[in-house]
């Protein structure tokens, strides 16, 4: 097996934590860094990116011969989950090797029930290793060098911001259409708000709204809703392109609070017009360049919708998005932040 200056050591390789992974794969590769992704568990490389030339440095399982042929100066645990957390500490405390820990969402916060007693004491008690594994994490993050995804998480960890980067790529003409589409792009899950999404979009219909979905259809799927099923990352792309507005609703929540959606840095590349729930992390990575709504407001988002439908203000929300976009999300504005983190930990033994 090929020497590697970096290990990304992830979770489960069938998790979209492999999204976060690869944001900082990228960066390696454009300091000319060669790494290898080890996942501690999974069958195969999360669907989105199965067929990228990222998956092929994806490790999975590996065994032990395996993992001692792997000689990385640098350990860097994206997402400090039970299985990827023990792993990358084991690792860094029997081999010597610096350990960075890289917290992109409030994995740690909601693993340990923040935010609700309930959650936190049935946590303690049904799931008692990952609750312990959680803790040594929350624990050893202060004596560890740190990244987060986002100012948000920053306060509460410190550390070097480095947000989900994209590769900068010209902008496509807006869609000229009576019917503009609006895009749900990423997991489906019951903090993302899509309930809520489409429900506005129906009461929008007089505007000729319709709706494109990245999931299955739903036995309610309404006529002006598309259900395009789970996609890669690059039919997701071509999806944003070709929408006149993404809409990010997601519900206020701890984990929420803190998740920078790498949907919403893809939506303003793009140069599209983006209408979010007014989340911190929302806030700061638009800064003014799209609608915010309060969390769960449908009469908000309406709203929003209802100002999005003049093409003109679809232009200028979109180009000031990408304008954005383009100087804090793409790899070359955050590769020397990178490279400063690494520079930190080089040749210091644990």
């Amino acid at each position: 097996m090929a020497n590697a200056d970096i290990v990304f050591v992830s979770d489960d390789a069938g998790s979209n934590s492999m999204g976060r992974a690869y944001s900082l794969w990228l960066l390696a590769n454009e300091l000319g860094i060669s790494s290898t992704v080890v996942a501690a568990s999974g069958d195969s490389v999360w669907a989105p990116l199965s067929d990228t030339e990222f998956s092929e440095s994806v490790r999975i399982g590996l065994s032990e011969a395996e993992a001692n042929a792997l000689h990385p100066e640098t350990l860097v645990c994206v997402k400090p989950l039970p299985l990827s957390f023990e792993l990358a500490e084991r690792w860094s405390r029997d081999r010597k090797i610096p350990l960075v820990l890289d917290i992109d969402d409030p994995d740690i916060e909601a693993g340990l029930g923040y935010g609700s007693p309930l959650k936190k004491i049935g946590k303690a008690v049904l799931r008692p290793r990952k609750t312990a594994a959680f803790r040594r994490a929350r624990a050893a993050a202060p004596e560890l060098p740190i990244i987060v995804s986002n100012p948000h998480l920053a306060q509460t960890y410190g550390g070097t911001v480095i947000p989900h980067v994209r590769e900068r790529f010209g902008q496509s003409r807006l869609p000229d259409s009576s019917a503009p589409v609006v895009a749900f792009v990423g997991t489906n899950r019951r903090h993302k708000g899509l309930g809520l999404l489409r429900e506005a979009v129906a009461r929008s219909q007089r505007h000729g709204y319709r709706l494109l979905i990245t999931d299955v259809p739903p036995e309610d799927a309404k006529p002006w809703e598309e259900w395009v099923g789970r996609t890669s990352i690059a039919t997701g792309l071509e999806i944003v392109k070709d929408a006149d507005v993404v809409v990010v609703p997601s519900n206020d929540t701890v984990f929420s609070r803190g998740q920078l959606p790498a949907k919403l840095i893809d939506a303003m590349m793009a140069g599209r017009a983006v209408a979010a729930s007014d989340l911190p992390t929302t806030r700061w990575a638009l800064d003014g360049t799209g609608l915010l709504f309060p969390p769960r407001s449908i009469d908000g988002l309406v709203d929003s919708l209802e100002e999005l439908a003049d093409p003109s203000v679809r232009v200028r929300l979109g180009e000031a998005a990408r304008a954005r976009a383009l100087s804090e999300f793409t790899i070359e504005g955050n590769v020397a932040k990178f490279a400063s983190v690494l520079d930190s930990v080089r040749g210091v033994r644990p």
